[in-house]
């Protein structure tokens, strides 16, 4: 069975699935190189058929998800009918976003053409077939659940909004999810959270990481008790008690925090962030008698929050899908069809484990030679380039390290990262200005195995979302050897490498701490601020000449940045 996931949304993206098995994952910003891309997947549609070497006729299925689609990307605003339905509506102050009558009405109005319009667009690749459009949260719980390699499990999904809600949890259990709770868009803790990063400047559902961040220069206390009284938890619901979402909430919360310093705002949203989830977590543990919780949803984007999770009492294990965001929900839409029609055929999809997530294009030397060349650039082969890679990074050279197969979802795994020594504590300076980034948001390490256990607090328990730089860990004494990597509250977001996952990275790392004793350093994501992470050998090169990095390793080829500083 082969089916074909597509999410034609926020991060829109698509995903090939086999018989349970991922082939290709890839979000539709790597292709078009618009962050965050917000529409229909072309690109992305046709690259994971290239990807997985299949053809669009030999798709049994295509799932979908959401249920009620974006309006924004349907054209709906250039039907002057609805548009004035819909603002009629909306004048009704009891038909809220996020209300049983506000989703009704999109059902009512736009289903029916984003329906007709998604699966005309995708019948022109050459598919033809059955589809089936899964709810938005049941998207994300998919990913966590059948990901997770757990079953009898706590499965909660938490964003800002989708298909009316904020939020969901399930249980996991005997290869199926049955839903306990939906929390609407109006109790959003996601719109909360995203309502302080806009009013420090930034912006709603793109630089949220930005606070978690920021949180660690603040003081919680001075502000908490106004963030208490906005946000809670009751009896395992997520609670707004701030009133009106959008501009009034905007504007009361701006009224009240404006006699505070912004980095106490972000300590204080963080903090209320942590006590409210794990509330939400503990509740719902105890009442399901589970103990692994799996979670996906973009509120677990936030990785001090995971760490909070995971730490709470009666926690076995914790875990967040890799693609933790929106643009996870094309694989959680195909995984919702793979499981109910293995469901149906007896067996049921079994949760399973994830290796690695480096489900996107990769390019041969030859590809990148060519590239080179297209480029007007100069490049030199080099036969042992793991050790040579390793060299140039003790060497404190800025490396762009792009090899193998592109990562799916936010973080950079070394397949698409700029690599760097860790031990300068100078270097949240320099190379967030040399990659035009915040200066005070930290960077994290890849990390050995083998090095893991000695540098970071209860590493073992929390192993496996460690492997996709989900969770945040407190640092250990050794750990302060690598200064860079540690922030100001003591804690890193490691990526640990295994052999399994990715040998080539590992015998990088492995030649580093040979020179160094160090068994890890920086890794960053290979891209300049408001850009998508490269994907393609041009998108690499393009970033080594506008300065990004000094050297630039792809496959076996060494590219130099003739204007290093």
């Amino acid at each position: 069975m082969l089916v074909l996931g597509v999410h034609d949304g926020h991060d829109s993206g698509a995903t090939l699935i086999k018989d349970g098995k991922i082939l290709a994952a890839i979000n539709e910003e790597r292709l078009n190189r618009k962050k965050l891309y917000f529409g229909l997947p072309n690109l992305a549609v046709k690259k994971v058929f290239e990807v997985a070497n299949v053809q669009p006729s030999e798709v049994d299925h295509v799932a979908v998800s959401g249920t009620l689609g974006m309006m924004a990307t349907l054209g709906w605003d250039k039907d002057i009918s609805l548009k004035k339905k819909f603002y009629q509506f909306l004048g009704n102050k009891t038909s809220l976003p996020g209300s049983p009558r506000f989703a009704n009405l999109q059902r009512a109005l736009f289903k029916p053409m984003r329906t007709k319009r998604v699966e005309r667009y995708i019948k022109e690749f050459g598919i033809d077939s059955d589809f089936t459009y899964f709810d938005h949260h049941k998207s994300h719980a998919a990913t966590a659940y059948w990901a997770s390699g757990k079953d009898n499990c706590l499965v909660i999904t938490a964003d800002g909004s989708g298909d009316g809600l904020s939020a969901s949890v399930y249980l996991g259990k005997d290869n199926q999810l049955k839903l306990i709770r939906e929390i609407p868009t109006f109790h959003s803790l996601g719109y909360f959270y995203a309502y302080v990063t806009l009013l420090n400047g930034f912006k709603m559902f793109k630089h949220e990481g930005k606070i978690t961040g920021l949180a660690a220069f603040g003081d919680p206390n001075k502000c908490y008790p106004l963030f208490e009284k906005y946000f809670s938890h009751n009896k395992g619901n997520l609670v707004n008690n701030l009133g009106l979402i959008g501009h009034g909430a905007l504007d009361r919360l701006k009224k009240d925090l404006e006699q505070y310093k912004k980095e106490d705002w972000a300590a204080a949203v963080q903090k209320r962030l942590e006590d409210v989830m794990c509330q939400h977590v503990s509740y719902w543990l105890k009442e399901l008698n589970v103990s692994d919780v799996v979670t996906a949803g973009g509120i677990f984007a936030n990785v001090k929050l995971n760490q909070r999770i995971a730490e709470l009492p009666g926690v076995t294990s914790f875990f967040v899908y890799p693609n933790m965001g929106d643009g996870g929900l094309a694989t959680g839409a195909a995984l919702n069809f793979t499981s109910e029609h293995m469901l149906n055929k007896g067996s049921g999809l079994k949760p399973f484990v994830l290796n690695d997530v480096y489900f996107g294009p990769g390019f041969s030397n030859e590809d990148i030679e060519k590239a080179i060349e297209e480029m007007n650039m100069k490049g030199g082969f080099v036969q042992d380039i793991e050790k040579y890679t390793a060299e140039l990074v003790a060497e404190k050279n800025i490396v762009g390290h792009f090899n193998g197969r592109m990562e799916y979802g936010p973080r950079a795994l070394g397949n698409r990262s700029v690599l760097v020594d860790p031990t300068d504590r100078t270097i949240n300076d320099w190379l967030n200005k040399r990659l035009s980034r915040t200066e005070f948001m930290p960077f994290a390490p890849s990390c050995l195995d083998t090095g893991a256990p000695v540098l970071f607090k209860d590493y073992k328990k929390d192993d496996y979302p460690s492997k996709f730089m989900t969770i945040t860990f407190d640092c250990l004494k050794p750990c302060h050897k690598a200064e860079a990597v540690v922030h100001v509250d003591n804690t890193a977001r490691p990526q640990v490498v295994t052999k399994a996952q990715n040998l080539r990275y590992y015998n990088i790392l492995k030649n580093y701490e040979k020179i160094t004793g160090l068994p890890l350093f920086v890794n960053t994501s290979f891209n300049i601020h408001e850009e998508p992470i490269v994907c393609t050998p041009q998108d690499a090169i393009k970033s080594l000449q506008k300065g990004c990095v000094d050297y630039l390793v792809m496959g076996n080829w060494v590219v130099k940045n003739d204007k290093k500083n």
